[in-house]
């Protein structure tokens, strides 16, 4: 067969809902401090054309959200659903896609289970060429959005805008301050 498969090891049973929950903790506190990098920028700044063929920042952020957006989409409900560019013109469209897509993923991870996590899917435009485990798939979106909040970073960063770390040891840190006193 020509089909590609990663076959499950003796590794995968360290995959639980609980880390994965707590990945998707993260990815989430990482995209809210990389936003508000990015609206330290104006709307005509999120739109303009970045050296070295990098997308907008407005383009990178709406394909950062889309994969966020679609896989969990495609692992309720077997079908694919983007969001489209033209959905989202102004800065406040992508905030509000930003928190709806946030509110999408915590609303699938808490309907994971141990054993849903190693469910082999394949998206209909892979042509059964590859399938991965659930776990596998939300891996991706993970590693995806932190590479490309990354990219975003240094988009920020050259139009002359802050910039922060998403380190998840960082994250962690933050757990250990708890909630802020006044």
């Amino acid at each position: 067969s020509n089909k590609r498969s990663q076959q499950p090891d003796a590794g995968d049973e360290l995959m639980d809902v609980a880390r994965i929950q707590q990945l998707f903790e993260y990815n989430a506190w990482a995209n809210r401090a990389v936003w508000e990098c990015v609206t330290a920028l104006d709307e005509a700044q999120l739109d303009l054309e970045l050296p070295n063929g990098q997308q907008s920042i407005r383009k990178q952020c709406i394909h950062l959200l889309g994969v966020e957006h679609w896989w969990p989409h495609f692992l309720a409900t077997g079908e694919v659903d983007f969001i489209e560019e033209v959905d989202l013109p102004k800065q406040s469209d992508i905030r509000a896609t930003w928190d709806r897509v946030e509110n999408e993923m915590r609303g699938y991870i808490a309907t994971l289970t141990d054993a849903e996590l190693t469910r082999r899917v394949s998206p209909a435009f892979w042509q059964g060429e590859m399938d991965v485990e659930v776990w596998q798939a939300l891996m991706q979106v993970a590693n995806h959005s932190t590479d490309h909040r990354a990219q975003i970073l240094a988009s920020v960063r050259s139009l002359g805008g802050p910039t922060v770390e998403q380190d998840f040891l960082g994250y962690l840190y933050t757990l250990t301050l708890g909630p802020k006193s006044s």
